[in-house]
Parts: structure tokens; C-alpha cells; sequence
């Protein structure tokens, strides 16, 4: 009885020690699979977020020649119109931004500037540039066409609200649109932005490219 007790527990242990193997070889295994499957998503995290950046310094017209060039300071994009303004609501330093949206997605910007130079950035939200050019190639409207080139004007001379003078050349509303626009803000930056984001939402054909 003794020999048979001592060779169970030589079985036992056995199989106590092949276990003990096996598992630890089954632990090697999925650590070394985890390790590569981590370091493959970092990969694509890395090429996603180097894409994302090419996509905010690198605008692309399309290959339109009349496209007006901008820069605009972006706090952020979403997917949906709720939760860009829910972001929005959350931070007092946004109650000059405006909501822009291009293809589906909803971007909240600070300002709008003709010169890289001109931009100011937030730091709560962080703020960063955003390049981007404007077509009206499709507009029928002629004062709605002419936008882009009055947004792009360097003087903004017909951004100025002041002395209330109509222009036949600017859409029916321009006055009373930009009037409300300056009791935002006098910042020239930001009264192009709010008057682009309202014409823009209101006419599809001014394009957006980035």
C-alpha cells in the first residue's frame, strides 16, 4: 500500500508540474499576443492622429482657383449639433464661438482670420489653428457668391456696421445680421466668424474644404 500511495502522489505532483508548465507557457503566450496587439493599435492611433494633423495644417481645394484661404482658431469637433453645443455651454471662454457645420461634423471656432498671424488661441479650452478655404462656385445668388471675397477682404471694409449704409452688392439681411453680430463682439476676427457661420448654414453652396 505503501508503493501504490507513493506512486500516486509521484503521479500527483506530475501532474501538478505539467500544469504548472502548461500554464505558465499559456500566460507567456497571451502576454506576447497582448504586447503585439498593443503595439498595433498604437501604430494606427500614431497614423490616425499624424493624418488628423495633416488634415488641420494642409487644406486641399479640390482644384478650385477661386477658393479664399482662412484660419481658423478650433476648439473642437463633433458628430453631432447636441454635443458641440453641450461643449460649448460647459466653458464661459467659448460664449463668442460659433458652431460650423461641414459634412456631418460640427466644428466650435473662436475666430476667424484672413492672416495666420492674427489668430489667438484659448488655453481653457485649448485652442488650435485650423486652415481651411471657401468656395462659392454654385452659388446663384451673386451677393451670397461674393462672400467669400468680402470675408477674405484684408480691410474688412464691409464689415464695419457702424454707419448702417446699405450695399446692394451684400445680401438684403447684411446689415441686421452684422448689427447683431457686433453686439458680440468688436473683434473683427469674430464678427467674420459669426457672419460666415450664419450665411454658411443658411446657403449650401459655400463650400468648405480642408
Amino acid at each position: 500500500m505503501k508503493i501504490v500511495g507513493q506512486v500516486i502522489k509521484k503521479q500527483v505532483f506530475r501532474a501538478m508540474l505539467i500544469g504548472g508548465i502548461v500554464g505558465l507557457f499559456g500566460v507567456a503566450i497571451f502576454l506576447g499576443i497582448l504586447q503585439v496587439s498593443t503595439q498595433f493599435s498604437l501604430k494606427q492611433d500614431s497614423e490616425v492622429a499624424s493624418k488628423d494633423t495633416e488634415k488641420e495644417t494642409i487644406p486641399t481645394t479640390g482644384g478650385t482657383a477661386n477658393a479664399s484661404m482662412f484660419y481658423a482658431s478650433q476648439a473642437g469637433v463633433f458628430s453631432n449639433y447636441e454635443s458641440a453645443s453641450a461643449f460649448l455651454a460647459e466653458y464661459p471662454t467659448l460664449k463668442e464661438s460659433a458652431i460650423v457645420g461641414v459634412d456631418g461634423k460640427y466644428y466650435i471656432w473662436t475666430s476667424i482670420a484672413i492672416e495666420e498671424s492674427q489668430l489667438v488661441f484659448l488655453e481653457a479650452p485649448a485652442t488650435f489653428k485650423k486652415v481651411f478655404s471657401v468656395t462659392s462656385d454654385s452659388c446663384k445668388e451673386a451677393t451670397i457668391a461674393e462672400l467669400p471675397v468680402v470675408f477674405a477682404d484684408k480691410k474688412a471694409t464691409k464689415l464695419n456696421f457702424k454707419d448702417n449704409a446699405k450695399d446692394s452688392t451684400l445680401p438684403p439681411d447684411w446689415q441686421t445680421v452684422g448689427a447683431a453680430v457686433s453686439s458680440i463682439s468688436n473683434d473683427i476676427n469674430i464678427i467674420r466668424l459669426h457672419l460666415f457661420a450664419h450665411y454658411q448654414k443658411n446657403n449650401a453652396c459655400l463650400q468648405i474644404r480642408f
